[in-house]
């Protein structure tokens, strides 16, 4: 059945008077419904009084009426079969022998409690071919793992309002079947069949639910002019049977370089009456994320197929760090997605920025930089020496990075005792997280310096009286010691009972022999002495100490 068209029909058509209904009992009629059996339905409210529908020949002024009735009885709503609440007919209208089959115009005269008759012009008769599914069987009430197909076998017929009978549809009829399928998480998914009827009106077709078939409906669909399709006819239900297994996973590699493959092997079993058994052919994926309860296997990273003997072995791959999850694809056939869980480091790469390296004067090595890639906070790192060009390193000292600003990237911060002359670098070596990285090499050196000769004449001067300090300042070059001109010198004095040094004079260059001689006052008995004042290029150096009894 289908909702009637509503034809305009001329004011020249003689009907009853249309007298105008108190406002309480005013109707908004919209439609007439011409149901599978031929019976024709009005949507009018149960609280009228009387009812009559008349078929006409055609929407001309003058057109003859081809059946009427007043025998008409009020029906409730039924989603399930598209049935309106309203006044039906008790049987379907017979129209005169010869009438061709089609849509007709339908009058609709009614009286509502405490008014006079009223008349709807709307609303259309379908006397046609009414065909539909009349029935439907599938080949099994169950499947399982192995065995998903089904096969849908069901009979089409039609009835003719002409005579009253039901017989087969006409062979090529259509039918479109609506599946409801439900998935592993119970979520509906629609599938969609098509067949054709035969010479006896049946047909019938094969499905792969994979899930259980919760309904559906068997529809006519693309009919002839001349057929109205019936209401579609429900599915019945196929469940599935479910089966239970468990799986062991392992790993050959647990660190792995960047997507790089690791071969992941083990075995697969399914419960059956005579206990476990392998589980021969079946689907076994590897994924970074668990099972969520539904088809999707978010973060695949292999797959393979179990053997006869329920052994798999395929490779997975990972980009990062990440733990494991092997399981079988799921499937609405397993009672439940049982997996083993591993665990892959594949370290990521790491950069330098921002280095800085030096050496002061005495010898420290002062090293820095940002170390950029992520995550990298107490990540480990090295301060190595070379003493052959980068050729072979050692250790000097180890460090752990810290979070810079804003935790963009880690800071690199380290101190050691340097050498004269030495290459050196920052070695980060492979973890978990991060790929093993060095820095650029920095060559680093400074030019040894000593103090040959010190000394201070008188050997025991008078207090407040002048004396003479002397030396010589040497540098290292080549392995020979020779004359350090242009550099300068501090004379310091530590009083007797005292354990500070305090300058006395200072900024004394050495000449070209690298000598220096100066004049000093002296302060009473104590320690005197002189060091090499910060020069680039240089080490600091120190004359030894020479105490004085003064007079």
């Amino acid at each position: 059945m289908r909702a009637a068209t509503v034809f305009a029909l001329s004011a020249g058509l003689t009907l009853p008077a249309l007298a105008t209904a108190p406002a309480a009992y005013a109707i908004d009629m919209t439609r007439t419904v011409t149901y599978d059996d031929g019976r024709l339905a009005v949507d009018l409210p149960s609280q009228a009084l009387w009812a009559k529908v008349s078929v006409l020949a055609s929407t001309a002024p003058d057109a003859a009426v081809l059946a009427s009735s007043d025998d008409l009885r009020f029906e409730s709503g039924d989603w399930a079969t598209e049935r309106i609440s309203g006044w039906v007919t008790s049987e379907a209208l017979k129209l005169p022998e010869g009438t061709a089959l089609g849509d007709y115009p339908v009058v609709v005269e009614y009286r509502m409690p405490s008014g006079a008759t009223q008349t709807w012009t709307g609303g259309t008769y379908s006397y046609k071919l009414h065909t539909g599914v009349d029935k439907l069987a599938f080949d099994r009430k169950t499947t399982d793992y192995e065995n998903r197909k089904v096969i849908l076998s069901g009979t089409a017929t039609a009835w003719d309002p002409s005579t009253g009978a039901r017989t087969p549809a006409r062979a090529g009829t259509k039918i479109q079947v609506t599946v409801n399928v439900h998935d592993l998480d119970y979520k509906l998914r629609l599938g969609r069949l098509t067949a054709t009827t035969g010479a006896d009106g049946t047909f019938s077709m094969s499905y792969i639910p994979d899930g259980e078939i919760s309904g559906g409906k068997a529809t006519v669909v693309d009919p002839a002019a001349d057929t109205d399709p019936d209401v579609g006819r429900p599915l019945p239900t196929v469940g599935i049977e479910k089966l239970t297994y468990r799986i062991s996973a392992g790993q050959n590699k647990y660190r792995v370089a960047k997507n790089t493959d690791v071969t992941m092997s083990g075995t697969v079993q399914r419960l059956t009456q005579d206990g476990w058994k392998p589980f021969a052919y079946a689907p076994v994926v590897t994924a970074n994320t668990y099972p969520r309860g539904d088809l999707a296997v978010p973060g695949q990273m292999g797959s393979g197929t179990t053997a006869a003997d329920g052994t798999f072995k395929y490779g997975a791959r990972a980009t990062y760090a990440t733990q494991t999850y092997t399981y079988l694809r799921p499937s609405p056939y397993f009672e439940d997605i049982p997996y083993d869980q591993g665990e892959i480091a594949v370290p990521q790469p790491l950069t330098y920025s921002v280095l800085k390296m030096s050496m002061d004067q005495y010898g420290e090595v002062h090293a820095t930089a940002h170390l950029n890639g992520g995550d990298c906070a107490n990540e480990p790192y090295q301060l190595q020496v070379s003493f052959d060009g980068g050729h072979n390193w050692q250790w000097l000292k180890s460090g752990k990075a810290q979070y810079g600003n804003g935790y963009s990237y880690c800071k690199v911060d380290i101190k050691t005792w340097g050498y004269v002359s030495a290459t050196y670098r920052l070695h980060h070596y492979e973890t978990d997280r991060y790929a093993p990285k060095d820095s650029s090499a920095v060559k680093l050196s400074r030019i040894d310096t000593r103090f040959s000769a010190f000394s201070i004449t008188p050997s025991r001067p008078r207090v407040n009286s002048k004396m003479t300090v002397t030396g010589t300042l040497q540098k290292n070059t080549g392995g020979t010691w020779k004359a350090l001109s242009g550099a300068k010198v501090t004379l310091v004095f530590r009083p007797k009972g005292d354990s500070t040094w305090y300058w006395v004079t200072r900024d004394v260059p050495t000449n070209s022999y690298g000598k220096f001689s100066f004049k000093a006052t002296n302060y009473g008995d104590g320690t005197w002495g002189v060091y090499k004042q910060e020069q680039a290029g240089y080490f600091y150096s120190q004359s030894k100490d020479k105490y004085i009894d003064a007079i």
